[in-house]
């Protein structure tokens, strides 16, 4: 059964600035010989239940809490118009997927290609398996926006790179920065095999271990003689190096990312914006539209 969402006003910002996004993209490029092409690696059901807290009036004390359905990012593709002329959308969760099989058919006359599996490997398939450039003789290429939205920490860096590569797709990655300094704990003793494999899984790297550690300091406390390692690195230069990562695959523009928070303001997540098309005019119709987005 699905669970409702106690959701943040970021969530639902998130959200936004993917809408706004994909509609001025698929505008701009309405009139161009390019199929438009639109790939949600984490769709969910298509909607998102929200709880809302009732708030006590005149201290009367509280009504219920209310749930409200609210778009998800795969509704949100099929609504665009000028509509995406295919929309490929993934899940693992065979509940959810069923939900979108249904939403699928709210559009019988759209082309949508519902997956049940794994995110990282049908996005690899499909980025290698899509003519995204013109063949010799052909009017037609593709181009596309790619939403990487992860519950946790499960997007693997070869998937980044195999969208980079396509040098046709935009990329939102809605970046698990929580994730990421959970498992980077400040004492460096505390970090295990799975907890460094999975950040090297997820960076495609392994020198954030010199990067956020082996700093040394002075001892504490005057009855420690050795100095100690600890992470020095604060939430902004792990987010910076992530973004230093992206820069490294993605040719045409990685913008600085937009911060999102817990409803008790702790950093959540950010979201990247990344352009994998190198050509000048793909940079800056990107830049300008995602500008103002992102401000």
């Amino acid at each position: 059964m699905k669970k409702p969402f106690l959701g943040s006003r970021d969530t639902a910002v998130k959200l936004d600035k993917l809408r706004q996004y994909l509609q001025q993209y698929s505008t701009a490029l309405q009139n161009k010989k390019f199929a438009r092409v639109y790939i949600d690696a984490f769709a969910g059901s298509g909607t998102r239940t929200e709880v809302r807290r009732a708030l006590p009036l005149f201290s009367e004390g509280a009504t219920e809490d209310e749930e409200i359905d609210t778009p998800g990012s795969a509704r949100i593709a099929l609504s665009i118009d000028p509509p995406f002329d295919l929309v490929a959308l993934i899940e693992e969760d065979r509940e959810k997927c069923d939900e979108l099989e249904k939403l699928k058919l709210e559009f019988p006359d759209r082309q949508i290609v519902v997956r049940h599996g794994d995110a990282n490997s049908y996005v690899r398939q499909i980025c290698s398996a899509l003519r995204w450039h013109r063949p010799s003789g052909s009017l037609l290429g593709m181009r596309g926006v790619i939403f990487l939205d992860p519950f946790g920490m499960e997007v693997e860096w070869s998937t980044v790179e195999a969208i980079a590569a396509t040098h046709a797709l935009d990329c939102w990655y809605f970046f698990p920065l929580s994730g990421l300094y959970r498992n980077a704990p400040h004492n460096p003793a505390k970090l295990d095999p799975h907890k460094e494999a999975s950040l090297d899984r997820v960076l495609g790297a392994s020198d954030w271990r010199t990067r956020w550690y082996d700093h040394p300091v002075e001892p504490l406390t005057l009855f420690e003689t050795k100095t100690q390692a600890v992470r020095r690195a604060d939430v902004d230069a792990i987010e910076g190096y992530v973004k230093e990562r992206l820069e490294t695959v993605f040719e045409g523009l990685v913008m600085e990312p937009y911060r999102l928070n817990h409803n008790g303001g702790a950093p959540l997540a950010s979201l990247f914006f990344a352009v994998s098309n190198p050509q000048t005019k793909a940079v800056d119709l990107a830049r300008r539209i995602v500008s103002y987005i992102l401000k």
